[in-house]
């Protein structure tokens, strides 16, 4: 073989070790940032506990914006979550989204639904909620995966968003259709339905398997 040759297939060999090297390092650096937020997430982003949602599975950009978001402090509270999301830079927020985004989402943890309340909340759901949380809250597209979270997890943010701690008008992410029937949904789901359809659509996203 030419030596020419012969050090151009070097070359080609050398620099594709460097280009695997490269991204199994920065897969390694994900998987250590991402490897924080356990604790509350449970291994790789999938939830153990009634608190915090699982996040495997969650499409990538919407992971993004939320921590954008709790480190701005404009449309979400969390004294815990700022002080984690301000502790990094946007590249390592990225590189944590993509992980998790990267993952399966999976329902671990196991609890207690009411089956007739969840056959109500069902129908309320599929008026109500689906035209955003599609696929009966299981696709992840543009909205965050409701099917198979934990029931307190899903009733605080309901909760949040009554109160207004978590703003749909400070959004930037959403437009100004989106917020406005995300709004009505929200107040035909308490004022039309009260405390009973509120508890039957938690226990309809909860059963989800």
């Amino acid at each position: 073989m030419h030596k020419s040759m012969t050090y151009a297939l070097a070359a080609g060999v050398l620099f594709g070790l460097i280009g695997v090297s490269s991204a199994q390092a920065s897969d390694a650096e994900a998987s250590m940032l991402a490897n924080t937020c356990n604790g509350c997430h449970g291994p790789d982003g999938v939830s153990q506990g009634p608190a915090a949602p699982t996040i495997a599975g969650m499409n990538k950009q919407y992971l993004v914006e939320s921590m954008k978001a709790y480190s701005e402090g404009t449309n979400r509270k969390s004294s815990i979550m700022q002080r984690i999301a301000k502790g990094y830079t946007e590249a390592e927020v990225e590189k944590i989204a993509g992980f998790f985004a990267g993952k399966k989402f999976e329902r671990v943890a196991m609890q207690n639904t009411d089956s007739g309340a969840a056959g109500k909340g069902k129908a309320i759901a599929k008026d109500l909620c689906e035209s955003c949380h599609e696929k009966e809250g299981f696709a992840a597209e543009d909205y965050p995966i409701l099917a198979g979270q934990m029931m307190p997890y899903l009733k605080n943010n309901l909760m949040d968003f009554k109160s207004g701690s978590r703003s749909i008008d400070n959004n930037p992410n959403m437009s100004d259709k989106e917020k406005r029937k995300k709004k009505r949904a929200l107040a035909d789901l308490m004022e039309k339905h009260g405390d009973d359809g509120t508890n039957a659509v938690l226990n309809f996203y909860a059963s989800r398997k």
